[in-house]
């Protein structure tokens, strides 16, 4: 090496190690590729300041001030994801309106449910049940268990079509 001058051969050199470095850093090698490149040319840009020294050392150093410059400017400005690569959910939000009127319709309809069809409903699909522990906790059998959460299901299901029906004509009048 001559007189603070960083030939091709000294950063072909380095090369190897800086890799393994900046993927150590980012644990991820497409980051990491791009975190050398982004090093390797802040160090042809400011190769003035290289005492002449340690070759290795100092673009270490720089690899790891442009990672934390990296890290800094991703936290203020955010992840950024190409338009083709985001899944398009992720682009808008859906209204909330719809789904809180459809939440107080269930409701609604779990309300008007018979006492049997609501226990069975809450045990099994709420809960979270087996439907062996939903008929041991009701001391009845489990086909008892199965025919009543079908029913309870139909009945909601056709309670929230009514509704569903109810409010497309009440709309339909406005």
């Amino acid at each position: 090496m001559t007189n603070n001058a960083i030939t091709a051969a000294d950063l072909n050199e380095c090369l190897p190690a800086l890799q393994r470095f900046a993927f150590t850093l980012t644990r991820n090698e497409d980051r990491a590729r791009d975190l050398v490149q982004d090093c390797l040319e802040r160090c042809l840009r400011k190769q003035h300041l290289f005492d002449g020294q340690n070759l290795r050392s100092w673009m270490f150093t720089v690899c790891r001030r442009v990672f934390l410059n990296q890290i800094r400017r991703d936290k203020v400005r955010g992840v950024a994801v190409e338009m083709d690569d985001a899944p398009q959910s992720k682009l808008s939000i859906d209204a909330a309106q719809e789904e809180k009127m459809h939440y107080q319709d269930v409701v609604e309809g779990f309300r008007d449910l018979p006492h049997n069809d609501k226990v069975v409903l809450s045990l099994v699909a709420i809960e979270g049940l087996k439907y062996e522990e939903a008929a041991e906790l009701l001391e009845v059998p489990v086909g008892t268990v199965r025919s009543r959460l079908s029913r309870a299901r139909t009945r909601l299901r056709e309670s929230l079509e009514a509704r569903d029906v109810e409010g497309t004509a009440i709309a339909a009048r406005v």
